[in-house]
């Protein structure tokens, strides 16, 4: 039986449990701030008197300063860290700059005294986390990808509690306490699950196109292509919008501006649960809080996942995939025919895309952040226990 309390009795009723502290890690990437970002939002919500500090690094700033205020009581910057391929003074960095970490950390959470630390993954979240362990404060990771990255391998020994987004993340070895939650979400992405999606009132059939908070530059190539390889009268049926990060902006543009149909580029959107609410076909990467955003709203999506990094997201992708969620192909010379007849397929034949909508949708989990957020309750509160 879930023992997960209902949160939405205590809307409007005074929470009388102790005020908490808390200090979350999360790296340089949307992929890593924003489920921490949405973890704060829910703790704040649930504990309004808890306070939670952030600790990224510099590569963060510019997503952290376009966050609503107040969710977090600090944000510490601290330098790059991660383990370079080849050899190279950058190569040895690693190896100077940890114990600086550790250091400085120490002395942070000494004069913090946090109740808890979180964890998103990347090389920000190790030092940190490690040294929660060593101090004896209560740890809990959140994995967002079907595939870990280095960080959360080399933690997942020393971590009280491991959170998954996906079932079945391949941990190279179990987790004293695992919990499958989904991924957390942006408080403002949830508010749309309160009622269907919007009829479309335009007779076109509307596309967009997202690699991530940054763009991606071979998506957008593929994408590009693959729409200049419509007809005219192809063409004339559909909208697209396309985030195509800052360094591809300008060349996308000027690509569509060639053909006669309806296109918007961006470099960066903050309102991408407006996009998605009037989108008929997603065409994305396979970044976790991507698939989840299109789980949530229904959005369905042929995808084309990053094939660097590990090739993490295609094991995301496959993921949802398996379960007739979406489509996917690898990043290579017949993406872009697959593109192009998957496309075509789809505005022929609507109600097939509406049978894979409905399948992301059951991939949803609309409370992953109240999981989260009674899961970091219960270890604070096993914690408090054992010290009587």
């Amino acid at each position: 039986m879930d023992d997960t309390p209902d949160l939405s009795r205590t809307n409007g009723c005074k929470n009388t449990a102790k005020a908490m502290g808390l200090v979350v890690y999360a790296g340089p990437t949307g992929g890593h701030v924003f489920p921490a970002q949405s973890f704060s939002e829910g703790f704040r919500k649930r504990f309004p008197d808890s306070r939670v500090d952030l600790v990224t690094c510099l590569r963060a700033k510019v997503l952290v300063e376009k966050m609503p205020k107040g969710i977090f009581g600090s944000v510490t910057y601290l330098p790059e860290f991660g383990f370079p391929s080849g050899f190279s003074w950058k190569t040895l960095k690693p190896f100077f700059l940890f114990p600086y970490l550790v250091v400085r950390t120490f002395f942070f959470l000494k004069g913090l005294k946090p109740d808890l630390c979180v964890g998103f993954g990347s090389f920000v979240s190790y030092p940190g986390m490690m040294t929660a362990h060593w101090m004896k404060i209560p740890t809990l990771i959140h994995e967002q990808n079907k595939v870990p990255g280095k960080a959360t391998h080399w933690l997942l020994p020393h971590m009280d509690v491991v959170a998954e987004s996906f079932e079945g993340t391949r941990f190279l070895q179990k987790p004293k306490v695992l919990h499958t939650v989904g991924l957390p979400l942006r408080s403002f992405m949830l508010q749309p699950l309160k009622a269907s999606r919007e009829e479309k009132h335009s007779r076109l059939f509307t596309i967009l196109v997202v690699g991530g908070s940054q763009g991606a530059q071979g998506l957008n190539s593929i994408v590009v292509d693959a729409i200049s390889a419509l007809s005219d009268e192809e063409r004339s049926k559909i909208a697209v919008i396309h985030i195509a990060g800052q360094r591809d902006e300008i060349w996308v543009s000027k690509r569509y501006q060639k053909f006669s149909f309806r296109n918007a580029v961006y470099p960066f959107c903050n309102a991408m649960d407006e996009l998605f609410r009037n989108t008929d076909l997603a065409i994305t990467r396979a970044g976790a809080n991507t698939l989840f955003e299109l789980a949530a709203f229904g959005v369905p999506a042929l995808v084309i996942p990053y094939p660097h990094a590990g090739g993490h997201q295609k094991f995301n992708a496959e993921s949802f995939a398996e379960k007739g969620g979406l489509h996917f192909h690898d990043e290579n010379a017949a993406a872009k025919d697959w593109l192009v007849e998957h496309l075509r397929e789809y505005m022929r034949n609507t109600d097939s895309l509406k049978g894979v909508a409905r399948t992301i949708k059951t991939l949803a989990r609309p409370k992953a952040t109240d999981e989260l957020v009674e899961i970091a309750r219960k270890l604070v509160e096993t914690y408090e226990n054992h010290k009587r």
